[in-house]
């Protein structure tokens, strides 16, 4: 997906059982006059291209910006597991991505899903053979406002009814959206393949070498990736700045918190 804007175009990674078309807060960008193009990552949507990891991904990304005449960005931005797409963009590729943005992204040298309970059943449930009953399922429980207030309640560490009244019915009909866009294929499986455990020294070293401008984001009350992550990149990842959201969910983008998060990309984006 390429939305042009009068100002340079960010490398945008969605996160996990999202494809191309999955808005994961693109407004944070467009509203500020950038251009967005977003990928599909190995998995994905119509990108069917095996199981490439981050660093294989990167000559397709390299292809795709110079087939649309893309000689420069305003940056590489990662949401969630899109994380490790950005972080590889932008250390593969520096001529052309001179920022780097991290929301609410894993895996960071930690593993990740963060509970033992998500590391087993997660490829299990989101397996190819299993995501499409899975989403249906999902598709069908958020098209009523109960249905979305408990599966958006579970991306959150704070009771719902503290939260829920401050989104606006436009908040509810983009998180709404989402869901019933979503889809695994083979993508979330080939995350979670990346994101073991016995991985962390590798992503280790990508992120002490990765050198640009970097802003991360993260919220505490985000039950759907933990902080530790957020902690974790402005240790190792050089001159990174910690923007610390409160956010209730790790849907950030929505709810009041959209302008602290719409604040920390324009500061960052114009220095």
């Amino acid at each position: 997906m390429y939305a042009p804007g009068y100002k340079p175009a960010v490398l945008f990674f969605p996160g996990g059982h999202c494809s191309a078309s999955s808005d994961c807060g693109w407004s944070l960008y467009t509203s500020a006059g950038h251009g967005v193009l977003a990928f599909s990552r190995p998995g994905y949507g119509n990108t069917d291209v095996g199981r490439l990891n981050a660093a294989e991904f990167i000559p397709a990304v390299a292809e795709c910006c110079q087939a649309l005449g893309i000689d420069g960005t305003a940056g590489a931005v990662g949401v969630s597991f899109g994380g490790m797409q950005a972080i590889h963009a932008a250390w593969s590729l520096p001529a052309l991505v001179p920022r780097l943005v991290l929301h609410s992204c894993a895996p960071s040298t930690l593993a990740y899903p963060d509970t033992r309970i998500e590391s087993v059943f997660g490829p299990l449930v989101f397996s190819p053979s299993l995501e499409i009953l899975i989403w249906a399922a999902v598709a069908r429980l958020v098209g009523s406002d109960a249905g979305l207030r408990q599966l958006v309640g579970a991306l959150s560490t704070r009771p719902v009814n503290e939260w829920w009244h401050t989104w606006s019915a436009e908040d509810k009909r983009r998180a709404r959206g989402l869901f019933q866009t979503m889809r695994s294929g083979s993508g979330f499986v080939n995350d979670l393949q990346q994101a073991r455990r016995d991985r962390s020294s590798y992503r280790r070293l990508v992120q002490t070498r990765t050198a640009c401008p970097t802003l991360v984001t993260g919220s505490r009350h985000d039950a759907g990736v933990a902080f530790a992550h957020a902690a974790d990149y402005a240790r190792t990842i050089p001159g990174a700045v910690l923007v610390e959201l409160d956010a209730p969910s790790h849907l950030f983008w929505l709810g009041p918190t959209h302008a602290e998060a719409q604040a920390a990309v324009s500061a960052f984006l114009d220095s």
